[in-house]
């Protein structure tokens, strides 16, 4: 992998759980619930089996005019369920060493920064408050803020569109294969920050731009260039 460079970069966007905090979302519970919902629905869930929550979502919304439910319905039932994991999760959510030093050092130069995350409006407006990240962010997206959780790239198009900042001046942080297709899919270049959702060799097989261990390897490329 090529040395990380902020030369001409405009704007740097991130995900958040596993990426800015550490990762506490309880996956296989939410997937659960949700299954069991949507069995209760009439959702034909063997097609579902096997999904991980942002696909399960995507996918139950698609599905959903074939049996006659009403997709945004079914986002509201699924949404309702991925809350309550929000809240769980961020009841332990710490911020990842140094993260927001590397936002300190965005800020002072003027380096535009944008959040895109599946974790709902709620839960991340309230982390967001609790671990003092409100003035580092020029725009954030949620959730609920787009019709597709990533790996789907429309929240980073919608960041990059309202910035006004072309795709090849951006730069995405993330921690997971979903960052990983997302960023690809808006044609972004992505590092990829480990001890996140997925392990390295998951990670190394999607092809991530770049691969980190901590923020400190980020804010020591960024003063490098600065001298």
């Amino acid at each position: 992998m090529s040395k990380i460079s902020f030369k001409g970069v405009e704007a740097v966007l991130f995900d958040f759980e596993g990426t800015l905090v550490d990762f506490q979302w309880n996956l296989k519970g939410a997937v659960q619930e949700t299954l069991e919902r949507l069995n209760a629905l009439g959702f034909p869930v063997d097609r579902l089996q096997g999904k991980k929550y942002s696909l399960l979502k995507n996918e139950a919304i698609a599905i959903a005019p074939e049996i006659g439910r009403s997709p945004d319905q079914v986002r509201k039932e699924i949404d309702t369920i991925y809350d309550r994991f929000d809240e769980d999760a961020l009841s332990r959510w710490s911020l990842r060493p140094q993260a927001k030093d590397f936002l300190y050092f965005l800020k002072t130069s003027d380096i535009q920064t944008g959040l895109v995350s599946n974790v709902g409006a709620k839960a991340l407006e309230e982390a967001i408050k609790k671990l003092g990240l409100s003035s580092f962010f020029n725009i954030i997206v949620s959730r609920n803020d787009v019709r597709q959780l990533k790996p789907n790239g429309d929240g980073i198009r919608l960041v990059l569109n309202r910035l006004e900042v072309p795709e090849e001046k951006a730069l995405f942080v993330g921690d997971s294969m979903d960052d990983i297709q997302a960023a690809k899919e808006a044609g972004l270049r992505v590092i990829i920050i480990l001890g996140g959702e997925n392990p390295r060799l998951d990670l190394l097989s999607r092809g991530p731009d770049f691969l980190i261990q901590d923020y400190g390897e980020l804010i020591a490329c960024f003063r490098e260039e600065q001298i």
